[in-house]
């Protein structure tokens, strides 16, 4: 069996409490190892919905897909390890942003899906991923990514990830904290 990798970042700003988070926060709360082929559907169907309302809010981020079995393997085992570890992780809560001192926080939100290669879901997807190489990093086109999750089957998904960060207020991402090589990865949105 062949796969292929559909993954998306987004980092918006955060705010303690904010709406974004919040309904992010329990979304992920939602997912849970025993759910069915629908009960994931809704929950990833949740996430870009909350997620497309709030692109123009979009700072940085990134999407990828490849149909090469070996880096799709290899890829969807890097994005399941950033939920997992801690490398280059601040050590220390970033603490809530003095908005005088222009001290912003910023959260980022990840799906990743390790497709079977051909079917409908992967193709559907494939066809959503041919964006013109000017326009990649573009709010619409992960809007548009976005919108494509309504259409995933999860009986042609082998493997499935997503997570929100941060978990806890205190540890909003900073400037400094995107600047770090951890988050090289995230270009521009515009």
């Amino acid at each position: 069996m062949q796969h292929s990798i559909f993954a998306l970042e987004v980092c918006a700003p955060y705010q303690a409490g904010s709406a974004l988070h919040r309904d992010l926060a329990a979304i992920v709360k939602r997912q849970t190892k025993t759910n069915g082929f629908q009960q994931k559907w809704q929950v990833y169907r949740d996430a870009a919905q909350v997620l497309h309302a709030n692109a123009a809010s979009f700072v940085r981020g990134c999407w990828d897909f490849f149909e090469d079995d070996e880096r799709a393997q290899k890829d969807f085992a890097m994005w399941s390890n950033g939920m997992l570890t801690e490398e280059g992780s601040r050590r220390a809560p970033s603490g809530l942003p003095d908005p005088y001192r222009g001290d912003a926080r910023f959260l980022t939100f990840t799906i990743a899906l390790l497709l079977v290669q051909g079917t409908p879901t992967e193709r559907t997807l494939a066809q959503r991923c041919v964006i013109p190489e000017q326009h990649l990093w573009n709010r619409g086109v992960f809007a548009h990514l976005l919108e494509g999750i309504a259409y995933v089957n999860f009986a042609s998904v082998k493997g499935d990830v997503m997570y929100l960060i941060p978990r806890d207020e205190d540890w909003g991402l900073t400037e400094e904290d995107l600047r770090a090589e951890k988050f090289k990865y995230l270009r521009a949105v515009t």
